[in-house]
C-alpha cells in the first residue's frame, strides 16, 4: 500500500513533431543507476526493505548496495523470501578503520558510512537509504525504519538505559564529538531537504507533530514468508512471538502477562522465536524460560519453512513493545493466521485496527486475552477480520508501492524505456 502525501509532480517530457509530422528519433536510454544505502546487515525489518528494493527495481535499473558489512547473499534470501542472484546487484562495502570492525562502535561506523554515502553519491542517478537518514549530500530518498535518527523522539519512545555508556557524560560527549568530525556533514539536511518514506501512517504523523515535516508516502514494509494455510481447528491452543531478543521489545512483560491469563485456567504454551544472547537480557529471559519451563518453548532463531510452521501453527501472537514504527513481526503472525494482542500505540495499531485485541497495560492486556479465549464464537470472526487485512502487508503491495514511487519520475526523465513487467 502506497499513500502519497506530496502532491507536486514531474512534468512529463514534451516529444516536438518536426515540420515533416515525423517523430524525431528517440536516443537510446540508459538504465538508471541507483545506490540503496544500509549502514550495516543483520537480519531486521530494515534488511527486508534493502532485498525488496532490489526485488522490485532489478528488471529496470542498474542496482548497487552501500553497506560496512554483513551483506551474505544466500542468507539474506533465505531469511526474506526474495530471489536476488549476484549479478543483479553489485556490492559496495565501506571500508572501515580497524578499530571499529567487529566492534559495538555504532556511531562511529554510522559517520565512516555517511562519509563513504558522500563519496559516492554523485556517481548514482537515485540515492535510496534503506534505514532512516542518510546525509549522502544529493537529493535522496529515504525508508523511515525506526526513529534512532532523532533523539527528542527516541528517548520519549525508548527511554535510553540507566547504564553508564548512554549517561550524558564527558566521555560520551567527547565520543559523539569524534563521530561527528569523522562524518563531516554536508550541511544538507535530509530531514528537510529530502523525500521520506514513512513505513506506517503513524510513522508520519509522528514525524509532522514532532518535526514539522510531512512524509512523501506511506509504504508498509514486505512481510515475505508464505505461511501453509493451517485450519484454525487444527491450530494449537498457543500463543507465538518472534523478533530480537532485546530490552526494547518487553519480553519478560509478555511472559509475565501469560503467566497471569494462565492463572485464569487457561492451558496455552508459549513459543518465543528469536536468538537469546548470552548477555545481561539474554540470561534473564533464559532464567524465565527456564522457570517456566512447562509451556514455554525456546525456539532460538527460526527461519524458512521451520519459522513458517511455528508461525502457522500456532493461535495467537503477542509483541508487548509499546510504540514500534510498523511492527513487523505482528504482521508477520497475522500473515501466518494468528489473533494477535499488541499494545494500543504505534505502527501495530493500524495493522491490527480491533481494539479487543490492543492492551494499554498488562492487567487490560490479560483481560482482553482472556475475553478472546473464552468465546470461541468470538474468534472466527476476529480471525476472518484479521485475514482481509493480511493482503496489505505482502512483498507484492510493497514492490507495486515502490514501482510507482519510482519509475515513472524516472521515465519521464528519460532515463528508463517501458517499465519491465509487474510482480504477481
Amino acid at each position: 500500500m502506497i499513500t502519497n502525501t506530496n502532491s507536486e509532480q514531474t512534468p512529463q517530457t514534451a516529444f516536438k513533431r518536426t515540420q515533416t509530422g515525423h517523430d524525431p528519433p528517440r536516443q537510446k536510454l540508459r538504465r538508471p543507476k541507483i545506490v540503496i544505502g544500509h549502514p550495516k546487515f543483520g537480519l531486521g525489518g530494515s534488511e527486508s526493505v534493502v532485498m525488496w528494493l532490489v526485488e522490485a527495481l532489478k528488471k529496470d535499473c542498474d542496482l548497487t548496495v552501500a553497506t560496512t558489512g554483513g551483506w551474505d547473499r544466500s542468507i539474506l534470501n533465505e531469511f526474506y523470501g526474495t530471489q536476488v542472484e549476484e549479478n543483479e546487484v553489485k556490492v559496495r562495502i565501506v571500508p572501515l578503520p580497524w578499530p571499529l570492525r567487529n566492534r559495538s562502535v555504532a556511531a562511529l561506523r554510522g559517520a565512516v558510512y555517511q562519509r563513504f554515502a558522500r563519496r559516492i553519491a554523485g556517481e548514482y542517478d537515485v540515492r535510496i537509504s534503506a534505514y532512516n537518514l542518510t546525509d549522502w549530500g544529493m537529493p535522496a530518498i529515504h525508508f523511515l525504519a525506526d526513529f534512532s535518527w532523532n533523539k527528542t523522539i527516541r528517548d520519549r519512545l525508548d527511554p535510553p538505559s540507566p547504564g553508564f555508556v548512554y549517561k550524558d557524560s564527558l566521555l560520551r560527549k567527547a565520543y559523539m564529538g569524534l563521530a561527528s568530525a569523522i562524518e563531516s556533514p554536508s550541511g544538507r539536511d535530509p530531514l528537510f531537504d529530502d523525500q521520506l518514506i514513512a513505513n506506517s501512517r503513524w510513522t508520519a504523523q509522528t514525524v509532522q507533530q514532532d518535526c514539522k515535516v510531512e512524509c512523501a508516502a506511506t509504504i508498509y514494509p514486505p512481510v515475505c514468508t508464505d505461511f501453509p494455510n493451517v485450519p484454525w481447528d487444527k491450530k494449537e491452543d498457543s500463543f507465538v512471538m518472534i523478533g530480537r531478543i532485546a530490552p526494547e521489545k518487553q519480553i519478560e512483560k509478555a511472559i509475565s502477562i501469560l503467566n497471569l491469563v494462565r492463572d485464569r485456567k487457561h492451558s496455552i504454551k508459549f513459543h518465543l522465536c528469536g536468538q537469546i544472547e548470552d548477555d545481561l537480557y539474554g540470561r534473564q529471559i533464559a532464567g524465565l524460560c527456564r522457570e517456566h519451563s512447562d509451556w514455554i518453548i525456546p525456539e532460538g532463531r527460526v527461519t524458512g519453512e521451520r519459522k513458517a510452521a511455528i508461525l502457522a501453527s500456532c493461535r495467537y501472537g503477542i509483541q508487548t513493545r509499546s510504540a514500534e514504527p510498523f511492527g513487523i513481526s505482528v504482521a508477520e503472525m497475522v500473515k501466518a493466521g494468528a489473533i494477535v494482542f499488541a499494545p494500543h500505540e504505534g505502527g501495530q495499531a493500524e495493522i491490527l485496527q480491533n481494539s479487543d485485541l490492543l492492551f494499554a497495560s498488562e492487567s487490560d492486556a490479560v483481560a482482553k486475552i482472556h475475553r478472546v479465549l473464552e468465546n470461541p464464537s468470538l474468534q472466527p470472526v476476529i480471525h476472518s477480520q484479521l485475514q482481509l487485512r493480511a493482503s496489505s502487508f505482502s512483498t507484492s503491495a510493497f514492490i507495486s508501492s515502490v514501482q510507482e514511487l519510482l519509475l515513472p519520475s524516472m521515465k519521464q526523465r528519460g532515463r528508463v524505456g517501458p517499465i519491465g513487467a509487474q510482480h504477481q
